[in-house]
């Protein structure tokens, strides 16, 4: 029991940290005494700190109580680190970003800069109230991105594989939700709303969803060749019939009746006026003369029939595309692929990953038909920074990709009242995802710091 402390707890047990729930209990030929024993951090070379909780005394058994456990064990007590320096990462995707002045001054500015995410400042921010909380300072290391592989190993790349292998305390980012990175990180915080969509200017040559540019719209192309298939088929059959019924009728024996019947067999057997009998009846506009023969009546009602499906079809569509039109442009990332609009992204690292790894039909349809074509010198490239790419938007016939919160109000500087109308917003590409600010699994400032935020966030909103 008089063993020493730094005996009690031996080299190999670092982990200990400010969550530490450790008991020390010293004895004497009198008292036992009993130590709360905590540690800002071990992997800082943070000594051990100890406060006495109470004494016991041998002879008449009773406690004594000096400090409360659960007062001692509290954020309230172990919140003063002490200047103490923690390992941080961050992501800024430029090069000769090493040190750690350079790292502080480019989150700290509150401008939009060429590398850096929207939330990889605001983590910044989040992670200053921490410093000025538990009164700490932060050393960073940069990384040029958030995630991947090494070859086809499990060892993590980037940001995430910093945090994962504990080589550092907290990072100034956000990472994106997914399952199996549950069990490799823990959460301390969630607010920041990871949005990002395509930019662009509306022009009239965008208009997918208006009919009114378009009346071939309402059929696709493959109704409107089996519509003139089916007229030119009718046409021949008609033609058919009345030479079948002309050699029928020159083969009786009657010559009045053979000389009326080839009159007007003669005239119905003009191709040219069963042309256009057919074509007015597919327009609806009647037929002059009315045939007499039972086939070819036949015919001529097939054909009203027809006429009557296809054009109320045709009439409804148009004047709901009519009714209906807004003028948007593409809705939709497949509409943004089909259009004319030459695609851009911004110029970082979580675009590159997301065409390096993901495989859906969506993100290859895009490189294969936007992406792969050569560019020239006076047009925006695939990637390229805000402030390149809003002069372009504004021209129109580019649509950009980025978090919109950062587009905006470059927007409002170049843009005028007419051209902010015309701007449209397409997302889809990435999801829409609340972020998570992540530290390493079982991490010994997780609940410290998660606390922290949770009784920030309810005194925003009980104040």
């Amino acid at each position: 029991m008089n063993e020493q402390l730094e005996q009690l707890l031996p080299l190999e047990l670092d982990y200990v940290g400010p969550n530490a729930q450790l008991t020390y209990v010293n004895g004497t030929a009198e008292y036992y005494m009993l130590w709360d024993v905590h540690s800002k951090g071990r992997q800082l070379k943070s000594p051990l700190e100890l406060h006495l909780i109470g004494s016991y005394a041998r002879a008449t058994k009773q406690l004594r109580i000096v400090n409360d456990i659960a007062e001692l064990q509290s954020i309230k007590h172990r919140s003063q680190f002490n200047a103490l320096v923690l390992r941080g990462a961050s992501v800024i995707d430029r090069e000769n970003i090493t040190s750690n002045a350079q790292i502080e001054a480019i989150l700290a500015r509150p401008t939009k800069d060429a590398g850096v995410a929207a939330f990889i400042k605001y983590h910044y921010e989040l992670l200053s109230l921490l410093k000025d909380r538990f009164n700490f300072t932060v050393n960073f290391r940069n990384s040029r991105g958030w995630a991947g592989r090494l070859g086809n190993s499990s060892f993590r790349l980037g940001l995430l594989g910093i945090i994962q292998r504990n080589e550092a305390d907290i990072p100034a980012s956000g990472s994106f939700n997914r399952i199996n990175r549950f069990a490799e990180f823990d959460t301390i915080h969630q607010s920041w709303k990871f949005e990002t969509a395509f930019l662009f200017r509306f022009t009239p040559d965008l208009d997918t969803h208006g009919k009114s540019g378009n009346f071939l719209a309402p059929f696709s192309t493959k109704v409107w060749l089996f519509t003139l298939a089916t007229i030119i088929i009718i046409n021949l059959i008609w033609l058919l019939l009345e030479y079948i019924n002309k050699r029928w009728h020159a083969q009786r024996q009657q010559q009045q009746q053979q000389q009326a019947t080839s009159v007007a067999h003669t005239h119905r057997s003009n191709w040219t006026e069963r042309i256009l009998h057919i074509f007015g009846a597919v327009c609806q506009q009647g037929m002059e003369p009315i045939p007499k023969d039972l086939p070819s009546r036949s015919i001529v009602v097939t054909v009203f029939l027809f006429s009557v499906v296809m054009y109320n079809y045709y009439t409804s569509s148009v004047v709901g595309g009519l009714l209906s039109s807004s003028d948007q442009g593409p809705a939709s990332v497949d509409e943004i692929i089909a259009s004319a609009l030459k695609i851009s992204f911004e110029d970082i690292g979580y675009y590159k990953v997301l065409f390096k790894e993901n495989k859906s039909p969506i993100v290859t349809q895009l490189i294969s038909r936007k992406l792969s074509a050569a560019r020239s010198a006076s047009e925006l490239g695939v990637y390229g920074h805000i402030e390149d790419a809003i002069p372009y938007l504004k021209s129109g016939g580019y649509a950009f990709h980025c978090e919109v919160v950062d587009a905006y109000p470059v927007i409002a500087k170049l843009f005028d009242t007419n051209e902010i109308c015309d701007l449209r917003e397409v997302s889809g590409l990435m999801e829409v995802d609340i972020m998570n600010w992540i530290v390493h699994k079982n991490s010994q400032y997780t609940e410290l710091f998660k606390i922290a935020f949770s009784y920030a966030a309810w005194c925003v909103l009980y104040a």
